[in-house]
């Protein structure tokens, strides 16, 4: 049995990671610090036997850090695009699991209202972001959702293709549901002769014949049975 664990929130956050970037690099992935962080405070140290900068409330030996690969190989999906979502979250305060975020030379912190600046460390963190987390308990429990899956991606072939196949299932299961509202083909058929018999003017010019089309051709584009269609109540 590990002598440590990651804090849930941060749990979360790496599953939802896997879960939006399936194929993801994990090469410089990383949650427990190595011998240079345990040499220095870091949240990468366990909270209860390691040099960490807060001490929490609880006595569970946790790590309040992680490290994440930049290598999503999602096309149009980026750790700089995953990284500025998190901030515009944690700027709005609809996030407040983080303490603060590094990425590619860079610092983003709570303390600091989330203002960016340079990051002068001897690790650029440019093969991996860095998330440290609260160590406020209620908050480093936290399961909830970081709402990855909300981060907008550039739509590939496949992707055009899947969601064509859905919107025709879609159609498809509407139609043998059935659909009292529109009119269906012998529906329009049977109104056209009612109207025609009805008609006192006899026989049809072509001019009448297109009027009659294009009345039709509202009302199923209304959604309304042509009987019901307002020109032709009562007809």
């Amino acid at each position: 049995m590990a002598s440590w664990i990651l804090v849930p929130c941060l749990v979360r956050l790496r599953s939802e990671f896997n879960a939006i970037a399936p194929s993801r690099d994990k090469a410089s992935d990383g949650s427990i610090g190595d011998a240079a962080h345990q040499d220095s405070q870091s949240d990468h140290n366990p909270d209860e036997t390691g040099n960490v900068p807060i001490r929490d409330a609880d006595r569970v030996n946790e790590v309040h850090a992680i490290d994440v690969d930049v290598n999503l190989r999602v096309p149009g999906l980026s750790m700089e695009k995953v990284v500025q979502f998190l901030l515009t979250r944690c700027r709005s305060g609809a996030e407040k699991r983080l303490r603060y975020i590094i990425f590619n030379r860079r610092i983003w912190s709570a303390s600091n209202s989330w203002r960016q600046r340079n990051y002068t460390g001897s690790n650029a963190h440019d093969q991996h972001a860095h998330f440290s987390s609260s160590y406020t308990s209620a908050r480093e429990a936290s399961t909830a959702s970081w709402h990855l899956e909300d981060i907008p991606v550039a739509l590939t072939a496949d992707d055009k293709k899947w969601i064509a196949a859905e919107i025709r299932a879609a159609v498809k299961a509407e139609l043998r549901a059935g659909m009292p509202d529109v009119p269906t083909a012998t529906e329009n058929a049977d109104a056209i002769w009612r109207k025609t018999r009805s008609d006192p003017r006899p026989p049809w010019s072509d001019t009448a014949r297109n009027l009659l089309g294009a009345e039709i051709t509202e009302a199923v584009q209304a959604g309304v049975a042509i009987e019901r269609y307002p020109f032709n109540e009562g007809k």
